[in-house]
């Protein structure tokens, strides 16, 4: 696979227009040429060149109905279906790695074919109702089921012993993964289009290849097209697990019309509240959330934090960057007392870190933050969008890496624990404590400023509290808003030089 930047071409490659436009019928049909075994040949130019024929022909959105015999399923009833393990791929080879499949059904009534691949050529999976134990009463329907809904990899993750799940596509184009001894969370998509925006587009992914792993193997590749109203995507994966899941993403996009609301290295994830938040509901825990908060890492090397939050309305903010070193939404409260739930586990959710590779340009990393009162809904998406427009009939490549699991940004830089607001009624000011970490605030305060800017705000006092632990301060101010909302930042410094990371916060009246 080859890795490179964000760029914009307009050559094919080696296989003929021509020849391409040919494999459009057999691509489009709706199952796999057959279960005969019968192979077509297969790389990522071809994939390629798949993706820009398919973009030079009117969008069809494609059938729902393959999950028809499943049709109505609750959340239990869907979850209460098993892939029976003898029918995963590669169940019968050395490498650690299995793929098994997903009915269409509940949410994902669509099917699509997946196939995999051996030596350059692909042969698809058959498909056989009977792969799946459908309990109860649902059992005799799902013989009329016609494909796969998705697909899920594993690997012993946490033990040697026992093969656990480190990547699941399912869902127009999300995926999602998980760093080791964690819990599922946040989720990753193959484009964003007007997310966080009324009429948001959802590219979807319309056919998969697994590429069959060597003997002794470290890695697994999928490969997937992509396709909606707007454009078409060839993607690559290469995954490689560990402590942490890591996804070399190659994708290949190609606009049908021009496009300013596109959002790269996308991702999805809930906070409902937290500690931060004046009302939270009548709710025993003391916080609801699969991430806390934006990290960034700038073109300039300037670290930033911004803490999540559940607004009253629907609301954007745009960080403009150019050339980004990285970003990605964070779980960084990681005790389980932070949450007090037994059950879900959010301390043990991943974050999901974005490492661009070669330059991005100019732009911006966006964040939406959604109004709910749901802890089922995903309120917040984050994502890169490009200054420049992609045009119809252009070509974008875009390589990045993902890192599923702990955090990574920033090193050495006192980090932001803690985020706290309230009202500060006597004097009329709006209160803010931010609790800051690190070894640089180990030899105390001496030489140690605070810097505060507020737009829309002026500051009535600032002062600076060491907190009773090691290497932890309290940075506290009262603010006096001048209007209904005010962009606040903060950061420390010593002698002049940063010495934390910038926090950065949106307060709406």
């Amino acid at each position: 696979m080859e890795f490179g930047s964000v760029s914009r071409r307009g050559a094919l490659g080696k296989l003929s227009l021509g020849a391409l436009m040919a494999m459009l019928p057999r691509l489009a049909a709706a199952q796999p040429e057959s279960s005969s075994g019968e192979g077509q040949p297969f790389s990522p130019e071809i994939l390629r060149g798949l993706a820009q024929a398919l973009a030079r022909k009117p969008y069809r959105a494609p059938d729902a109905g393959g999950g028809k015999g499943l049709a109505g399923l609750s959340y239990d009833e869907y979850f209460r279906i098993r892939f029976r393990g003898e029918h995963a791929l590669w169940a019968d080879r050395q490498p650690p790695f299995r793929a098994e499949f997903f009915p269409p059904a509940y949410l994902y009534p669509r099917v699509f074919p997946i196939y995999e691949v051996e030596a350059g050529v692909a042969r698809p999976v058959p498909f056989d109702p009977d792969m799946f134990d459908v309990p109860g009463e649902h059992a005799g329907a799902a013989k009329a089921i016609g494909g796969f809904s998705g697909l899920r990899l594993l690997w012993p993750l946490n033990r040697a012993d026992k093969l656990d799940e480190i990547a699941v596509f399912q869902g127009a184009s999300y995926f999602r993964s998980l760093g080791r001894d964690q819990y599922y969370g946040l989720s990753s998509r193959g484009l964003a289009i007007g997310a966080g925006e009324p009429n948001e587009e959802f590219p979807s992914f319309e056919r998969f290849w697994l590429e069959r792993p060597a003997d002794g193997a470290e890695t697994v590749v999928v490969h997937a097209l992509m396709d909606s109203p707007s454009c078409t995507g060839a993607y690559s994966f290469l995954i490689r697990p560990g402590q942490s899941v890591v996804f070399d993403v190659a994708a290949t996009i190609f606009p049908r019309v021009r496009m300013t609301k596109m959002g790269v290295a996308a991702q999805s994830s809930m906070f409902l509240f937290n500690v931060s938040d004046g009302e939270r509901g009548d709710d025993f825990r003391t916080a609801v959330h699969d991430s806390d908060g934006l990290a960034m890492l700038t073109g300039r090397g300037e670290q930033v934090w911004r803490p999540l939050a559940n607004p009253t309305a629907h609301r954007l903010s745009y960080f403009q960057d150019e050339n980004p070193k990285g970003f990605g939404l964070v779980q960084r409260a990681r005790r389980l007392e932070d949450y007090g739930d037994l059950e879900a586990r959010y301390d043990l959710r991943p974050s999901l870190w974005v490492e661009p590779l070669g330059d991005w340009g100019k732009g911006a990393v966006v964040l939406a933050e959604l109004a709910t009162r749901k802890e089922s809904d995903d309120n917040i998406a984050v994502f890169w969008r490009p200054d420049a427009a992609w045009e119809a009939g252009s070509r974008v490549d875009l390589s990045y890496r993902l890192h599923w699991g702990g955090e990574r940004v920033g090193d050495g830089e006192a980090r932001v624990v803690r985020t706290r607001t309230g009202a500060d009624t006597q004097a009329g000011l709006r209160m803010f404590t931010i609790d800051l970490s690190g070894p640089m605030l180990a030899d105390g305060l001496d030489g140690v400023k605070l810097e505060i800017e507020a737009k829309g705000g002026e500051t009535a006092w600032s002062n600076v509290t060491p907190y009773p632990r090691e290497a932890t301060v309290r940075a506290a101010f009262g603010l006096k808003p001048k209007a209904s909302q005010a962009e606040l930042s903060l950061r420390l410094t010593r002698d002049g030089v940063p010495i934390s990371e910038t926090w950065r916060y949106l307060w709406t009246a």
